[in-house]
C-alpha cells in the first residue's frame, strides 16, 4: 500500500513538473530566455523514474519522459542561441556548452545500467569498481553543468534586451566555482566514511539490579557467589562490582561477591576455567555459569547498559534450568520472520524477551506431529493469531495438552481465524468484532483508523499483571486490532480479568470506525488468565493448567515492544506465570537508548525534507539576503 501511495505521489509530482515546463517553454519562445529550469525539471523526472519506480513499464515511461524533456531543453537552448545576437548570443552559447556537460553526465550514468554492464561481461569485483567510479563522477558533472547554466539564465533574465560585454563569462566562472565547491563535499564524505573515527560523548550509566533479578537471588535454593575477574583499578570492574554490591544488599544474604585478578589468583581461575580477566562467574554449589564483558570501558559500554539482563539470564540458567516455549506454526501465525505486516512481527519477543530470559524457542507444526500430540518438553505453547483454521486433529491435541496440565498463550486477531472450539474447551469466548474507542487510543495514522489502537492502564489483580497494576499511573499499554475476551457460560475453569478497556469502548461491527446506534459503549476485557485444576483417577490433584488469552497479537509486535515499556512488562510477567516462574516479577533494568522508530510515510517525509525542503530553504534565505543587500547598496 505504501509503495502505491508513493508511486501516485511521485507521479503527481512528475505531472506537475510537466505542466510547469509548458509555461517555461512558452517563455523561451517569447523572450528567448534560458531553458535551465526545464533541463533541471527533466532531470528530476528522470530521477523519479530511476530511483522511485525502480523497474517495469512505469520506470521506462517516467524515465523516458524525463530524458526527452532534458534533451528538449538542450534543443530549446540551441534555438535561443541561433535567434540571439551580441552578448546574449554569447551567454546562450556558453549555456549550450554546459548543457553538453549535463548530457555527458547522463551518458556516464547510462554506462552503469545493467544492460551495459552485462554486455561488458564484468566480473563481480570489476563491476563494483566500474559502477563505483562512474556513479561517483556523474553527479559531479551534472552539478558542474547545471550551476553555470543557472547563473547564465539569471543574467539573461536580468538583461532581456542588451547584456554587458564580459558579463556572461563572469557568470560562468561564478557557477563553476560554486559547483566545484559543492562537489568537494563528495570526496570529503567518501574519506569520512573510509576513516570513520568515533567520539562517544553520549550519556552513559551502568544499569542497576532490577526487581526480577533480585527476586531470582532471593528465591534461589542455595546461595550464589559472584566471582568478578578484573584487574585492580579497572573502570569496567568498578562498574560491575558496584552493580553486584547493590544486588548483594537486596539479596537477603543469598549472594556473595568476590573480585579477583586472574593473574594474581591462578588457582581459583583454573578451578573456574577462566583464562583471562573480564569474566563474570556465577557459582551455586558445584555448578557455575559465566559470561564476559570487555575490560575496555569504551567497548564495554553497551554491555554495561544492559548488565541486568545479562546477569538475569545467567542466574536463571544457574538456578532454574531452561524452559521451552513452542510456537504453533503452519497456519499463517504471527512470527519473527514476518515481512509483510510490521504489526505481526514478533522478533523482539523471541530474542529480547524469551531467549534473553533463558527460554528455548521452537516451532511445532503438522510435519512435527501436531495432529497427534504436542511436544513432551513444552512448558508453554504459543498460538499467535493464525489466519487459517487449525485442523480438527490439532485442536484435539491442544485440548489434550491442556487437560494434562499444559500452559497456553493464545493471541487473537479480528481478521484471524476464530478458535472457537479450543477457547470453549478452556472456558473462554472471543468477540466477533474489533473494539474501538473515540478517545483512549494511540495516534498512529492521524485519522479514524487510530480508534482501533486501544490504549489502557486498567489492570486486574493477578501475578501476571502485578507489576503493571502497581505502576498503573505510568504503565500504559496499546492493543492494535483487538477483540474482547470473556469467560464462557458454564465454564468450569477459573477465569480472571487481566486487562480491561477504558470506559465507553464499543464493538465496531460495521467496521466504519464510528459508533452506530446499535453499538453500545461498555468496558470490555482485553486479556484474561485461565486456571484449571485436574485430578487423577484416585481424585488426587495433578498439575494445574494455565492459559493467558489476549484479544490482540499486535501488542507483542516489535514496534510496540520498543515503544511501550508496559507492553514489554506484560510479556515478561505473562510468560513467567505460564511457565510457573511467577515468584519472579518486576522489570529488567536497562540504560540502553530507546530507538526512534518512524513509519514508512514518516521516512518519506524526512527524506523529502532533507533532499528538497532544507536546501530550498537555504537557497531562499540566500536569495533574500542578496536582494536585500543590492537594494541597500
Amino acid at each position: 500500500m505504501d509503495s502505491v501511495v508513493g508511486n501516485v505521489f511521485f507521479g503527481f509530482v512528475g505531472l506537475l513538473l510537466l505542466v510547469v515546463q509548458g509555461f517555461l517553454v512558452r517563455d523561451v519562445f517569447r523572450s528567448r530566455s534560458g531553458s535551465g529550469l526545464i533541463l533541471a525539471s527533466g532531470l528530476i523526472v528522470l530521477f523519479i523514474g530511476e530511483r522511485v519506480f525502480g523497474e517495469g513499464t512505469s520506470r521506462a515511461v517516467v524515465s523516458g519522459v524525463g530524458l526527452l524533456v532534458a534533451l528538449g531543453a538542450v534543443g530549446l537552448r540551441a534555438w535561443a542561441w541561433s535567434a540571439s545576437e551580441g552578448a546574449r548570443r554569447q551567454g546562450h552559447q556558453l549555456a549550450l556548452a554546459w548543457s553538453g556537460v549535463v548530457v555527458g553526465s547522463l551518458l556516464l550514468y547510462a554506462i552503469t545500467l545493467e544492460p551495459v554492464t552485462a554486455a561488458l561481461g564484468l566480473g563481480e569485483e570489476a563491476l563494483v569498481r566500474w559502477n563505483g567510479s562512474w556513479r561517483s563522477l556523474f553527479p559531479i558533472f551534472t552539478l558542474l553543468g547545471l550551476l553555470p547554466i543557472f547563473q547564465l539564465d539569471r543574467l539573461l533574465a536580468a538583461h532581456p534586451v542588451l547584456m554587458p560585454v564580459g558579463a556572461a563569462r563572469a557568470a560562468q566562472i561564478q557557477g563553476v566555482t560554486a559547483a566545484l565547491a559543492i562537489a568537494l563535499v563528495f570526496p570529503v564524505n567518501y574519506l569520512a566514511k573510509q576513516h570513520d573515527d568515533e567520539w562517544n560523548v553520549a550519556y552513559f550509566k551502568t544499569t542497576r539490579p532490577g526487581e526480577a533479578t533480585v527476586s531470582i537471588v532471593q528465591t534461589a535454593s542455595e546461595p550464589v557467589e559472584a566471582v568478578l575477574f578484573f584487574p585492580p583499578g579497572n573502570d569496567v570492574g568498578r562498574e560491575v562490582e558496584a552493580y553486584f554490591d547493590a544486588l548483594k544488599r537486596e539479596g537477603d544474604g543469598r549472594l556473595s561477591v568476590t573480585r579477583i585478578d586472574q593473574a594474581l589468583d591462578p588457582v581459583r581461575a583454573e578451578a573456574l576455567k577462566v583464562r583471562e580477566n573480564g569474566q563474570i562467574v556465577l557459582v551455586q554449589g558445584e555448578v557455575n555459569q559465566k559470561f564476559r564483558i570487555d575490560t575496555d570501558i569504551d567497548k564495554a559500554r553497551r554491555d554495561l547498559r544492559k548488565l541486568d539482563g545479562l546477569v538475569q539470564k545467567q542466574l536463571l540458567k544457574l538456578t532454574r534450568g531452561q524452559n521451552t516455549v513452542y510456537f504453533l506454526a503452519g497456519h499463517g501465525e504471527a512470527n519473527w520472520r514476518e515481512n509483510e505486516d510490521d504489526l505481526r512481527k514478533v522478533n523482539l519477543y523471541k530474542k529480547e524477551i524469551l531467549e534473553a530470559q533463558n527460554y528455548k524457542v521452537k516451532t511445532w507444526g503438522v510435519a512435527d506431529g501436531s495432529t497427534s500430540h504436542m511436544p513432551d518438553d513444552a512448558d508453554t505453547i504459543v498460538i499467535a493469531a493464525p489466519t487459517e483454521p487449525l485442523l480438527p486433529e490439532e485442536v484435539q491435541s491442544l485440548e489434550k495438552f491442556w487437560d494434562e496440565g499444559g500452559s497456553l498463550l493464545i493471541l487473537l486477531d479480528p481478521k484471524g481465524a476464530p478458535m472457537t472450539e479450543l477457547l470453549a474447551h478452556i472456558g473462554v469466548e472471543q468477540g466477533t468484532a474489533p473494539l474501538a474507542h473515540a478517545q483512549a487510543h494511540a495516534d498512529f495514522y492521524h485519522g479514524l483508523k487510530d480508534r482501533y489502537f486501544l490504549a489502557t492502564n486498567k489492570y486486574g489483580s493477578h501475578a501476571s499483571v502485578k507489576t503493571l497494576s502497581r505502576n498503573s499511573q505510568v504503565a500504559h499499554m496499546v492493543f492494535p486490532g483487538v477483540v474482547n475476551v470473556k469467560k464462557a457460560e458454564n465454564a468450569s475453569a477459573k477465569v480472571t480479568t487481566l486487562i480491561r478497556t477504558m470506559p465507553m469502548a464499543w464493538q465496531d461491527a460495521d467496521g466504519d470506525y464510528e459508533r452506530g446506534p446499535d453499538e453500545a459503549q461498555n468496558v470490555y476485557d482485553l486479556a484474561v488468565a485461565v486456571e484449571q485444576d485436574h485430578k487423577d483417577a484416585d481424585g488426587q490433584p495433578t498439575k494445574e493448567s494455565r492459559a493467558i488469552v489476549v484479544g490482540s497479537v499486535s501488542w507483542l509486535s516489535d514496534d510496540l515492544l520498543k515503544a511501550l515499556r508496559a507492553n514489554a512488562q506484560f510479556s515478561y510477567d505473562g510468560i513467567r506465570w505460564l511457565t510457573r516462574n511467577d515468584d519472579i516479577s518486576g522489570a529488567v533494568e536497562s540504560e540502553e537508548d530507546v530507538q526512534v522508530v518512524h513509519t514508512r510515510n514518516e521516512d518519506w517525509a524526512w527524506f523529502l525534507l532533507a533532499i528538497f525542503a532544507m536546501p530550498a530553504s537555504v537557497l531562499g534565505i540566500g536569495a533574500i539576503f542578496i536582494r536585500t543587500r543590492r537594494r541597500t547598496s
